[in-house]
């Protein structure tokens, strides 16, 4: 693995000053161009072609705080091997897809996207245009709990979506000890078991404390569910509830700035526009019915043609 920490530690002392500092991480920088790519990380260069790369793998890594993702190859001499880990997610994203894109390789994604060699620069329009016969037919099922409503502007579907369990119980482990911290502020302070008082200062942290991880978190989508998708010809309108009360608009963007849609095995679907990606957790059947029935509602708003199997 390339990237490493370091522990070496610089002590500078000016007059009676006294400073110290260290090296968090090796400075890393990674070339990736059609030829392959080439890591240098300090005295450490590895470089690989592109015909010896297979795939590229993105994983979040498991029960790290604050959290981290990893970066990997499938070559064909080192077989599956981590070349680069950060804390920033979208940093490991791109630069994974960078490499896709070069070297003609399979993606996999820890969001759920899958890419085969021959997708690269596909938006789903085209996918559904150029390789429609890989999208299945939506398969209703008994169980399932959403429905996809068609009117005159387009289509318009409300998910059972959850929020990320990691996620919801740091907010209600954090909500708590705000609630306690304000009544011990009250006794330690203000010295009175009033509890009108002590209501006060404990729903003041309590507030700042979910203002704090609707911040921290709204870029990761975490603590939203209960999404609705709004399709139409021009536009793609995505809307949650933030703590599954707060209404909120995600976003919206074009049509035509849908580059991917997919599923994984967790029941996690991911919505590629430009460069956000947009993760909804659902049970596995209901994920796959719904990007299964995103794809027939474009079909059926004439954003793309029939799958050459259904015309034959």
């Amino acid at each position: 693995m390339v990237w490493r920490q370091a522990s070496d530690l610089r002590e500078i002392r000016e007059g009676d000053d006294l400073r110290f500092g260290t090296t968090v991480s090796t400075p890393v920088e990674i070339e990736v161009h059609k030829k392959g790519i080439q890591i240098r990380a300090g005295a450490l260069s590895r470089q690989w072609e592109s015909t010896d790369i297979s795939y590229v793998l993105t994983q979040e890594i498991p029960n790290a705080r604050p959290k981290q993702w990893s970066l990997h190859i499938d070559s064909r001499n080192d077989g599956l091997i981590e070349i680069l880990r950060s804390f920033n997610e979208l940093h490991i994203l791109k630069m994974a897809e960078a490499i896709a894109v070069s070297c003609d390789a399979k993606l996999a994604e820890h969001t759920g996207r899958r890419v085969r060699e021959d997708e690269h620069g596909m938006s789903v329009i085209t996918q559904l245009t150029e390789v429609g016969d890989r999208w299945d037919e939506p398969v209703e099922l008994d169980s399932l709990r959403f429905s996809f409503k068609k009117d005159s502007n387009g289509y318009t579907v409300k998910l059972p979506t959850e929020m990320e369990d990691g996620a919801l119980a740091n907010v209600l482990w954090s909500s708590l000890a705000a609630l306690v911290l304000g009544f011990m502020i009250t006794l330690a302070t203000i010295q009175t078991a009033n509890l009108w008082v002590a209501a006060s200062w404990s729903l003041g942290l309590l507030l700042l404390n979910l203002i704090a991880w609707a911040r921290l978190e709204g870029p990761t989508g975490s603590l939203e569910n209960r999404h609705r998708l709004t399709l139409t010809k021009h536009t793609i309108t995505i809307g949650a509830k933030l703590y599954g009360i707060i209404p909120k608009t995600v976003g919206q963007w074009r049509v035509t700035d849908l580059l991917d849609l997919d599923c994984n095995d967790k029941g996690e679907a991911t919505f590629l526009l430009k460069e956000r990606r947009v993760k909804l957790r659902l049970l596995r059947p209901e994920a796959i019915y719904l990007v299964a029935s995103f794809g027939r509602a474009m079909r059926d708003l004439g954003l793309a043609p029939e799958a050459s199997s259904e015309e034959e």
